[in-house]
């Protein structure tokens, strides 16, 4: 500790600035130099976790800012678990933190469908820079002046199309946007002069589950000046982008929403997302999630010719099964500018099991898909003038991504770069490695030394048509 204590004060100050503030307050024990020091900290995070009960942890945050008095705080993020018999200290910290001049807000309550109503002081702040909310109801008709804020991100909150307007002209210098699992709107206009960012995660809400259109309203989303716009979540309801022609880099990541399951809702929402990949045809990088490349290995089993576009990178977010493989060949088809294909095997969390393509009469039928996709070869115009890089980061060795690596070497004619990175396997002091050794007996890591060299020899042994492509294969092993 005596090391610890030898740092400068900034350095110390920085230090503590990774902790929660238990944690940090707990530091007065120390000696007396550090009894004053944690009053000091600029980023303060007030976390829930260790407090029991309750009312002990609503006690310490009142405290702590208590004694803190108007020192600078420059972040501010709180934890709480809000229901509509909770007292109202959120108020009194909102308002300590725009006397304070808080330049970084972040006030993530819990509150199991309880809406909490942000008080007059939070719309009109001019040190605000980063906010971010969770569980709000904005106010309608408040004006809002936000004159600082660059960053706004709203979580489970309810947002009227009057209040989104609101935003949109009290926030002049707003420069990234983030609605998750919010509801209450249907027009987003995202116009604020400055705004270049732009992420909307959709989940289905008490709103429309009982709507007598099925799906809800329809969501029309225009963007003139953005340049990042990210789309994900449940598509329960219809999306219309409009004015999207500034968009440079875009992800398409939605799932179908399908309870209760109707196979004229999946056909809707498959054709949506059609809609939605021609409205940025024009984007310089693409990224697609599961669903959207499990809708293009339909239409390519039945023949149906691939939406051109003139994307120079795509990234591909899939587990690479022996289905994934027609969805990549359909997009290769319609990409003949694509420069760089990226391919990330990470599962994400939130996965479903795959929807069942109904219409098999509509399907031909392809015996051995590897053998398929090699076929298509003189369809896909961007191995032969554009495609340079191709790179798998998580790889997980499995019998549908190796076909595909040859097809890309034997094909690429100006392929320069395939970069495969191994996914890393478990810490052996992590929580889920002792797990499963404890439930087991062992652990059997995915890609072992052993795995890996057989797949470098596999590598090695393919015939390339590019005499300047490299192949890299990293791993935790490699030096």
């Amino acid at each position: 500790m005596d090391r610890l204590s030898e740092l400068p004060e900034p350095i110390q100050l920085h230090i503590l600035s990774f902790l929660p503030m238990r944690y940090v307050v707990r530091t007065v024990i120390l000696c007396k130099h550090w009894q004053r020091l944690w009053t000091n900290v600029q980023e303060l995070y007030f976390s829930t976790e260790g407090f029991f009960p309750y009312e002990k942890y609503l006690a310490f945050v009142n405290r702590a800012l208590i004694c803190r008095g108007t020192c600078k705080i420059r972040r501010l993020r709180i934890e709480l678990y809000l229901n509509a018999l909770s007292p109202k200290d959120y108020e009194g910290w909102i308002s300590y933190s725009a006397t304070n001049n808080v330049e970084d807000l972040f006030l993530e309550f819990d509150t199991y469908y309880y809406e909490w109503l942000p008080p007059q002081c939070l719309y009109c702040n001019s040190s605000l820079k980063t906010l971010k909310l969770w569980g709000c109801r904005f106010v309608p008709d408040m004006q809002i002046r936000w004159n600082t804020l660059t960053k706004l991100s709203l979580w489970f909150s309810v947002l009227r199309n009057e209040s989104f307007r609101e935003i949109m002209v009290g926030a002049p210098k707003l420069e990234f946007f983030e609605l998750f699992s919010c509801w209450g709107y249907n027009n987003l206009t995202f116009d604020s002069p400055c705004l270049r960012t732009v992420n909307v995660c959709e989940y289905e809400t008490i709103d429309y589950e009982n709507d007598e259109h099925d799906h809800g309203p329809i969501l029309r989303i225009s963007a003139p000046n953005v340049r990042s716009l990210q789309l994900t979540g449940a598509l329960y309801r219809k999306c219309v982008l409009m004015n999207v022609s500034s968009v440079v880099h875009a992800t398409l990541d939605f799932r179908p929403y399908i309870k209760p399951f109707r196979e004229e809702k999946l056909k809707w929402q498959k054709e949506n997302l059609m809609e939605l990949g021609r409205s940025l045809k024009h984007v310089e990088s693409l990224t697609l999630g599961i669903w959207c490349i499990e809708v293009l290995a339909q239409r390519e089993r039945r023949r149906i010719p691939p939406q051109i576009s003139t994307n120079k990178c795509a990234t591909l977010n899939i587990h690479m099964k022996e289905e994934d493989l027609l969805g990549i060949v359909n997009l290769l088809k319609g990409s003949p500018n694509l420069q760089t294909l990226i391919i990330d095997m990470e599962p994400k969390f939130w996965e479903e099991p795959r929807v069942p393509d109904l219409t098999d009469s509509e399907n031909f039928c392809i015996d051995n898909v590897a053998n398929y996709v090699a076929s298509q070869a003189e369809h896909v115009k961007c191995l032969l003038h554009h495609l340079k890089t191709v790179k798998i980061t998580q790889f997980v060795e499995q019998h549908s991504v190796l076909p595909f690596v040859e097809f890309i070497l034997k094909k690429g004619r100006v392929l320069e770069n395939l970069v495969i990175i191994a996914k890393r396997g478990l810490d052996e002091n992590s929580e889920e490695y002792l797990r499963i050794v404890k439930r087991w007996g062992f652990y059997e890591e995915e890609n072992s030394p052993k795995s890996l060299l057989k797949v470098a020899q596999r590598l090695l042994s393919i015939p390339r048509a590019s005499s300047r492509a490299v192949i890299t294969l990293r791993s935790r092993y490699t030096l």
